[in-house]
């Protein structure tokens, strides 16, 4: 399927830049491999690196995992169709983590258009128990988009449209109830 999708796209150039984004896509790229770094040197043990199309299939197979000990919730997003629409946000944050060459979990989110809020738009782990991150997931990722955060110059961390049932673990990682953003969307806010 990679390579059907990559053929079918032209391959490396599937998703060209505008000439107005080149700039900013380089110092956001700056900004992730800061981030990237600065959590693996926090976790020696997990690999922090953008999300690939690879990365991306991985999380749709996800919801097809019946067996075995797995969580039985899964993300309602299709990773590889949202793939393009972030590649095409410069201002994105993204982080893939794997754990021995095994994809843990990943996250998709950007910097509001001021850059004084960074938004976790889409987080996913691995349904399968026991993970490779162990029970670090959200942890990892929500101490990765704070260091982004931090770099960009954002005062505030959100996880939009929070599954209710994950309102306490959320909470646990240092974010307020859910509420309001934007009088549009419910998420779940944490001031940094």
């Amino acid at each position: 399927m990679l390579a059907a999708f990559t053929t079918q796209y032209g391959g490396c150039s599937i998703f060209p830049k505008r000439q107005d984004h080149i700039g900013t896509e380089e110092k956001f790229s700056v900004f992730r491999e800061v981030t990237y770094e600065t959590v693996m040197e926090q976790f020696s043990e997990i690999n922090a690196k953008g999300i690939t199309l690879r990365d991306a299939l991985t999380a749709d197979s996800w919801k097809a995992i019946e067996q075995g000990p797995s969580r039985i919730e899964r993300g309602s997003w299709n990773w590889v169709q949202e793939f393009p629409y972030y590649q095409n946000r410069p201002n994105r944050f993204e982080i893939s983590l794997s754990k021995g060459g095994v994809l843990g979990a990943l996250c998709y989110g950007q910097t509001s258009k001021h850059g004084t809020k960074v938004r976790m738009n889409l987080i996913e782990s691995t349904p399968m128990r026991p993970t490779p991150l162990g029970m670090r997931a959200l942890p990892i990722l929500s101490y990765a988009a704070a260091v982004f955060a931090d770099i960009v110059g954002a005062d505030e961390l959100w996880v939009l449209d929070p599954d209710p049932d994950l309102e306490g673990l959320y909470m646990n990682e240092g974010f307020g109830s859910r509420t309001i953003y934007h009088g549009k969307r419910v998420g779940q806010r944490r001031v940094l």
